[in-house]
C-alpha cells in the first residue's frame, strides 16, 4: 500500500519503537501459572487448545488455535522441554506488535507524517493497561486489535485508490469475524457507510457484491477444524449430553454459555463501567479522540463513531461481564483520533514553547500511563505463580513408569499441565479413587499424602501405604505394599517396641540446598503404641532442620496395624544449605496429658 509508505527517518522510528515494546512485552512476559488460572477460564482455555489443537472457548476460536498450535509446536522444535507458559503468552505478544506497527503506520498518516506525535502516542497506547497485559499472556485480545486496524487500514487505502481488490481483502477481513471475535464486527456498519459514502454506485455492482460476500464467508470453513477435532474426541465436548457430533457442533458454535453470561440488565452504571475507560485512556485522550474524528473528514466521524456508539451501547448492556474486553479494539480508533488533534495543535503555532509543551505532554502522558500500568501488567516471575508447584512435587519424587496417581483436585491440574502441556512424564497419568480397584493388578497406582484419607475412605478398598517419596504414598489392598531397599545404607538399629530401624537413604534434589530422606523401618513384633517419628538433620552436631509425621509412611500407617515381617518407609523432605552430616531420628507420642515419651533417639552418620 503506497498510502502507508514510509520515508527512511519513518521506518528507523518503527523498527526503533517495535524493538522498545517487545523487550518490554519479553522482559514481562507471563512465565507462571496460578492455581485460579488453572481452575478455569479463557488464558488455560486458549493454552491447551493451542496445545492439543482442540476447540478452544465457545465458538472455537478455529484459526486464532490453529495459529497458536503452529506457533507453540515450532518452538517446541527448537527448545522442546522449554516451559511453555511464556511460548503461549509470546503468541499474543505477536499480535500486539503487529498492531502496534499498523497502529503507527496509521498514526503517522493521520498526523500528516509527524513524527513526534506518531511516536509519543504509539509509546502512550503500548503501555495502556489492558493491551500491555493481553500483551505478555494467553489470551486473543490483541489480535482483535489487529484485526480493527487492518479493517481501518484497507479503508483508507481504499479511499486514497479506490481499486476492487481492497474491497475483495476488506470483505474478507471483516469476515475473519466470523470465525475469530465476532464483537469486531462492531465496525462493520461505519465501514459499510465509509464505502458507499465513497462510492454510492457500488449498490448496484451485483457481482462485486456477490465476490465480497463469498469472501467473507469463506473463514465459516475453518469451522471444519473444530467439528473434526470433536469427533475426534467426544471428551473435549465439555459438560453436556448430545445425540450425535453434529447436536454438539450446532450447540458449541451457537456460544450459548457465552449467551447466558451476557448480563443484559438496563439500569445505573457501576463502578468500572464506564469508568474504566478514561481510567485507562485519560479523558483528555477520549476527548481529543472523538474531536480528532470529527475534524479530519465526515466518513472518519461515521466510520469511528458509529463503531464508538455500538460498541458503548453493547457494553453497557453487558457491563456485568466481561466489556472491559469487548471495548478493547475501540480504543486505539480514539488513539488515532487524538493523533489527529496533536498534529493540527502541532500545526497551529511554531513557537518553540509551543510544541516544546505538546512534547512534554506527550511524554507526561506516557509515563503516567507506564506507571500506572506497570504492577498490574508485569506478569513475570509473580510471587502467586505456585500453580504448578503441587505438581512438581509429585513429579520430584519420580514414580515409576506407566503410574496412576490419586490426588486432590488442586495437585491434578497441576500434574495433568506438566504430562499433557509441558511434556513432563507423559507415561504417568491422573486417575480417581474409584478406578484403583481396577487398576491395581495392572498398574503401580499411587496416592499423594493430601489425598490418602479420600482415596481410602472412597475406593471402597482396605488400603495400606508405604512411602514412595515425600509426596506420593505406593498404595495395595489389606498389606503393606512391599518397597526395595536394594540402594539404602544399613543402619541396624533397634527402637524398642518390636521395631528396627533398618536403613536410609539420602539424595539431593536439583533445587540447590534440597535434600530427601528415607527412612526405613522393621516390624519384628507388633507395636503396642502409635509412635510418631521425628527426623533431624545434624551439622557439626547441631540440629539445622526438622520434620515430624505422626505415623511412618508419611502419617499414614499406624505403628499398631503394623505386622511382623512388614517394612514400613517413610520419606522427608528438608531445605538446608548445607550437606547433612548426620541423622538424628526419635520415636516419640504424646501422652494423655500433653506431655511426650520418647522410645528412642539414634543418631546415624552419613557418608561412612
Amino acid at each position: 500500500m503506497t498510502f502507508f509508505a514510509l520515508d527512511r527517518r519513518a521506518r528507523l522510528a518503527l523498527i526503533l519503537f517495535l524493538l522498545l515494546a517487545a523487550g518490554l512485552y519479553l522482559a514481562t512476559l507471563d512465565n507462571g501459572l496460578r492455581t485460579a488460572d488453572l481452575e478455569g477460564g479463557d488464558l488455560i482455555t486458549h493454552q491447551y487448545a493451542q496445545v492439543q489443537g482442540r476447540p478452544s472457548n465457545a465458538p472455537g476460536y478455529p484459526l486464532y488455535t490453529m495459529g497458536g498450535w503452529l506457533w507453540f509446536h515450532g518452538w517446541r522444535l527448537l527448545a522442546p522441554t522449554a516451559n511453555p507458559v511464556p511460548i503461549l503468552s509470546a503468541y499474543s505478544t505477536l499480535w500486539a506488535l503487529l498492531a502496534l506497527a499498523l497502529l503507527f503506520l496509521l498514526l503517522y498518516r493521520f498526523s500528516q507524517g509527524n513524527l513526534i506525535v506518531t511516536m509519543g502516542l504509539s509509546a502512550f497506547y503500548a503501555v495502556s493497561y489492558f493491551f500491555w497485559f493481553y500483551s505478555v499472556t494467553t489470551e486473543q485480545y490483541t489480535s482483535a486489535v489487529l484485526h480493527t486496524l487492518l479493517i481501518v487500514a484497507l479503508l483508507y487505502a481504499w479511499e486514497a485508490d479506490p481499486r476492487d481488490v481492497y474491497l475483495y481483502a476488506l470483505a474478507f477481513v471483516l469476515g475473519l469475524a466470523l470465525a475469530h471475535m465476532i464483537t469486531v464486527l462492531f465496525i462493520g456498519p461505519g465501514a459499510l457507510i465509509f464505502v458507499l459514502n465513497r462510492q454510492p454506485q457500488l449498490w448496484r455492482r451485483g457481482r462485486l457484491i456477490l465476490k465480497a460476500a463469498v469472501l467473507a464467508l469463506l473463514p465459516l470453513l475453518s469451522y471444519i477444524f473444530i467439528y473434526v477435532r470433536g469427533a475426534q474426541h467426544p471428551e473435549w465436548r465439555g459438560v453436556g449430553e448430545w445425540p450425535n457430533t453434529w447436536a454438539w457442533f450446532l450447540s458449541f458454535i451457537a456460544t450459548k454459555q457465552g449467551q447466558d453470561e451476557l448480563t443484559w440488565t438496563l439500569g445505573p452504571f457501576t463502578d468500572e463501567f464506564p469508568s474504566l475507560i478514561w481510567g485507562e485512556l485519560t479523558v483528555l485522550i477520549i476527548i481529543l479522540g472523538v474531536v480528532g474524528w470529527l475534524v479530519y473528514s465526515r466518513r472518519t466521524a461515521w466510520l469511528f463513531g458509529l463503531t464508538a456508539v455500538i460498541t458503548f451501547v453493547f457494553c453497557y448492556i453487558d457491563r456485568f461481564g466481561n466489556w472491559y474486553q469487548v471495548i478493547m479494539p475501540l480504543y486505539p480508533l480514539l488513539v488515532l483520533g487524538a493523533g489527529i488533534s496533536f498534529s493540527r495543535l502541532w500545526r497551529q503555532y511554531a513557537a518553540r514553547w509551543w510544541r516544546i509543551s505538546l512534547i512534554l505532554l506527550l511524554l507526561g502522558l506516557f509515563v503516567y500511563r507506564f506507571a500506572l500500568s506497570v504492577p498490574g501488567a508485569n506478569q513475570h516471575n509473580r510471587p502467586d505463580d505456585t500453580g504448578l508447584v503441587p505438581g512438581w512435587l509429585i513429579l520430584a519424587d519420580d514414580p515409576p513408569a506407566g503410574a496412576a496417581i490419586v490426588t486432590t483436585v488442586e495437585e491434578k491440574l497441576a500434574l495433568d499441565y506438566l504430562t499433557l502441556i509441558w511434556g513432563q512424564r507423559s507415561d504417568v497419568s491422573v486417575v480417581s479413587a474409584g478406578a484403583m480397584a481396577a487398576l491395581l493388578p495392572v498398574r503401580p497406582v499411587l496416592v499423594t499424602q493430601a489425598a490418602a484419607d479420600y482415596a481410602a475412605a472412597t475406593s471402597g478398598l482396605d488400603l495400606r501405604y508405604n512411602a514412595w517419596g515425600p509426596t506420593l504414598l505406593l498404595a495395595a489392598p489389606a498389606h503393606l505394599p512391599v518397597l526395595k531397599l536394594d540402594d539404602y545404607t544399613p543402619v541396624r538399629q533397634d527402637l524398642g517396641d518390636g521395631l528396627q530401624w533398618l536403613g536410609v537413604r539420602v539424595r539431593q534434589d536439583a533445587a540447590p540446598g534440597e535434600w530427601v530422606v528415607w527412612v526405613a523401618l522393621g516390624v519384628q513384633n507388633s507395636p503396642q503404641n502409635d509412635w510418631s517419628l521425628s527426623l533431624r538433620l545434624l551439622v557439626d552436631g547441631n540440629e539445622v532442620a526438622q520434620q515430624d509425621h505422626a505415623a511412618p509412611a508419611l502419617g499414614q500407617s499406624r505403628t499398631t496395624l503394623l505386622r511382623p515381617g512388614d517394612v514400613v518407609v517413610d520419606a522427608f523432605r528438608f531445605a538446608v544449605p548445607a550437606a547433612p552430616q548426620a541423622l538424628r531420628l526419635i520415636l516419640y507420642r504424646r501422652l494423655a496429658d500433653g506431655s511426650f515419651e520418647n522410645l528412642s533417639v539414634v543418631d546415624v552418620p552419613l557418608g561412612q
